[in-house]
């Protein structure tokens, strides 16, 4: 809570992008309305000014400041080009232990989702659909080559700090 969250929209950035956040049992509230003319971004409706949109992997990006408690919630990002609409996956953000994490619940990049769910917090795991055995044996090579790289440092460091006192 206070970082700043960037949700990813799995919609291409040539079409109107309507960021929503459905609340349960509410209509779903209109963040922000936006799209992309000439590289600049266009605002067309924007109540809250916390509320911010950045390209990110060639779409438009939900950028949150100053997380708060009401912010935590599912986000859906609409398209719309011409006659055709389109509904993005959505992404949840959480706030857990003085941090944010932000899990897509759509299909788009859910391995990494995933690990940095684990890595975050293994009791999430349980609650979390689709975690299969292939993520976590990228968890698990993930953090063994971490520990080898940690290793290394060290041992070179030793290995440096012996040589100038001989």
């Amino acid at each position: 809570l206070g970082d700043t969250a960037i949700l990813l929209c799995n919609i291409s950035y040539h079409y109107k992008i309507t960021w929503l956040k459905h609340n349960p049992e509410q209509t779903p509230a209109v963040l922000l309305c936006v799209s992309l003319n000439g590289g600049n971004i266009i605002y067309g409706h924007r109540p809250n000014l916390r509320f911010e949109t950045e390209i990110a992997n060639r779409s438009l990006a939900l950028k949150i400041k100053s997380v708060e408690d009401a912010d935590l919630g599912l986000y859906y990002c609409m398209g719309k080009i011409g006659e055709s609409m389109m509904v993005g996956g959505g992404s949840r953000l959480h706030g857990k232990w003085g941090f944010l994490l932000v899990k897509n619940t759509c299909n788009v990049n859910p391995c990494l989702s995933h690990i940095l769910l684990l890595l975050a917090s293994p009791a999430l795991c349980s609650c979390t659909p689709g975690l299969s055995f292939a993520h976590l044996h990228a968890a698990v090579v993930g953090l063994g080559l971490l520990g080898m790289i940690l290793t290394v440092c060290i041992t070179h460091h030793k290995t440096k700090k012996r040589n100038m006192t001989t």
